[in-house]
């Protein structure tokens, strides 16, 4: 005899096991329950309920993800079919990483990120001072609790003075809305092991990404539009059209980029070097998905699905293997390294580097040691890993090779202001994914240009603000910079490998304290190897709201009070005494 109907106690097991989950899940189950109850009794539609406890683990999980729900429930239904354990896993994993500081971090935007930034200061600020006042033996560790939690990446805890600082810091909702923008990346991260971030879905960054950044964007342009900096002489300019002027604007950024490249190239020339153009990729584990088919990489999976920046992690660090054996057998080498993503935001290297002829050999086989370290027996390897051709000067030289790559990563736009084609990797036209790519670098925190053994671009810059009464010291390398000649520049600073026998260097002072009472290391001008000094700094800023006529009265400065600051020195009374008792270092005021 089949007994169809369930026990009271089975009633309120039932109901517990399915607390939490969400209402169209609990639909689910409940159907399900029904039809076993009544064809095969509620014993075996017990037994049906507590053999899906992991499925149902995962549905109350779910239930609490909010728009990130539907992305997740689908890729965790994928990794049921093959192992349910692997599914729990990896939503578990999913939950720690977007739960931060009790709340959902993808529901912490706009206002209500400024809510609770502004309430976690508060909250903070009185558990600080109420230990310091009761001095807490505990207080060093409650800090340093409360910054790990927030995901800060400070780690100076054996230097006093900054642990003040960064105290001060956790004083104001700023620190904690930066705290909660950098999580946004989880977010990223997790749409792309869903599957949301490749060439059949939304190449290099997911669709959520894009639109994060382009409301970031528009936010960044409002509030320059809305500041103005004023110097000493009322002359005022708001912070747009400053940036306009900086390699803030592509055109700038590109001009000084190619100048550079340009520089590069003739100096090789003249030199008798050799250019060659590298490209470096990842191991296949670092890889999501495959282009072609839109499959998923089980290598991916199988490696803990690594982030972009673990990717980039392993590029520089075959980068730094690559650059001691070079420096231990004394093969100089110097030039540009790019960063672009594959479509499925993995990052891979293009490189311009420029080298002796007779040690071409030597560096070419270091290099290509180094990439084949890991995984360099696996499938396609040979292929795509490391790749090495040199480049003919006749041909246009290494200008003419990376000026697509600069462009296609910065606007995606030639000198006339024309898009330059269609991008390969996504089927787009190059002004849309440049943007794309820009929203990858920016999400991920990925340097995009750096050159290699060049002589200093801030020295550039920071002649070039001059317009006259130069000194003789500084006076050849002057026109050099006001002429756009990289070449003749690097050869008077110098030239190439000069490292710190460079003829000049930026000049810092650290008179001043920041707001939180550390002292502001700012670049005031050049000095050269004879100790003669050249001020390039020559105004005085305030910033300000425009139009409000006085200096910008941060909240940042508000907020950490009562430790009152002046626009003089923006600093907080030093007059700390330093208490050494059981726990560790102690901050009183």
């Amino acid at each position: 005899m089949i007994l169809t109907t369930p026990t009271a106690e089975c009633v309120k097991w039932r109901n517990q096991l399915l607390d939490g989950v969400s209402p169209q899940d609990v639909g689910f189950y409940r159907s399900r329950l029904d039809e076993l109850d009544r064809t095969k009794g509620y014993v075996a539609a017990n037994t049906w309920l507590r053999d899906s406890g992991k499925r149902i683990e995962i549905d109350k999980m779910l239930s609490r993800l909010g728009s990130m729900r539907p992305c997740v429930q689908a890729e965790a239904k994928r990794l049921s079919k093959k192992n349910i354990n692997t599914a729990l896993v990896w939503v578990r994993s999913v939950v720690d990483r977007l739960w931060y500081c009790e709340e959902w971090i993808m529901d912490l935007t706009g206002d209500k990120l400024s809510d609770w930034a502004k309430e976690k200061s508060r909250r903070f600020e009185m558990s600080a001072k109420g230990k310091l006042v009761r001095l807490h033996d505990d207080f060093f560790e409650f800090v340093k609790a409360q910054a790990k939690l927030a995901g800060s990446l400070f780690n100076c805890w054996d230097d006093l003075d900054k642990i003040e600082a960064l105290i001060h810091r956790m004083f104001t909702p700023e620190w904690w809305k930066r705290q909660a923008k950098r999580q946004y990346r989880n977010i990223e991260n997790i749409r792309r092991e869903c599957g949301q971030v490749c060439y059949k879905q939304s190449a290099y960054v997911s669709r959520w990404g894009i639109q994060r950044f382009r409301k970031q964007r528009q936010a960044n342009r409002a509030y320059l539009e809305s500041m103005e900096a004023v110097n000493q002489y009322q002359e005022s300019f708001t912070l747009a059209q400053l940036a306009q002027k900086s390699i803030s604007n592509p055109i700038n950024c590109k001009a000084e980029l190619m100048t550079r490249i340009k520089g590069c190239q003739h100096f090789a020339v003249e030199n008798g070097h050799k250019c060659w153009f590298i490209t470096l990729t990842c191991p296949s584990k670092y890889h999501a998905i495959h282009k072609e088919t839109g499959w998923r990489n089980s290598k991916f999976e199988a490696f803990g699905r690594p982030t972009p920046r673990d990717a980039q992690a392993h590029l520089n660090e075959v980068w730094q293997a690559f650059g001691k054996a070079c420096s231990n057998k004394g093969i100089h080498h110097y030039g540009i390294r790019t960063v672009e993503p594959h479509h499925d935001g993995t990052p891979h290297w293009h490189l311009i580097l420029f080298v002796n002829p007779e040690q071409s050999g030597a560096m070419l086989g270091e290099f290509r040691k180094q990439a084949y370290k890991v995984d360099g027996e696996e499938a396609g390897a040979a292929k795509r890993r490391f790749e090495a051709r040199p480049i003919d000067p006749a041909k246009g030289g290494a200008a003419a090779y990376v000026a697509k790559y600069v462009a296609k990563n910065i606007d995606g736009l030639n000198t006339d202001g024309e898009c330059i084609g269609i991008d390969d990797e996504t089927d787009l036209d190059f002004i849309n994914s440049a943007e794309r790519v820009q929203a990858w670098k920016s999400r991920h925190g990925i340097r995009q240009f750096q050159f290699v053994g060049s002589v200093s671009i801030t020295v550039w810059r920071e002649i070039r603000r001059l317009k006259d009464s130069i000194p003789k010291t500084f006076l050849n390398i002057y026109e050099a910079a006001k002429a756009n000649d990289w070449k003749r520049f690097t050869q008077l600073m110098g030239g190439m490998g000069a490292g710190r026998n460079q003829t000049l260097k930026p000049f810092y002072e650290s008179l001043e304290l920041n707001q939180f009472g550390e002292p502001k290391q700012c670049v005031k001008g050049l000095i050269a190897v004879t100790a003669e000094y050249l001020s390039t700094r020559l105004y005085e800023w305030t910033v300000q709201r425009v139009g409000s006529g006085s200096g910008l009265g941060l909240d940042l400065q508000e907020a950490a009070k009562p430790f009152p600051s002046s626009r003089v020195n923006n600093s907080p009374p030093r007059d700390y005494s330093r208490l050494a008792t059981g726990g560790g270092v102690y901050l009183c005021q």
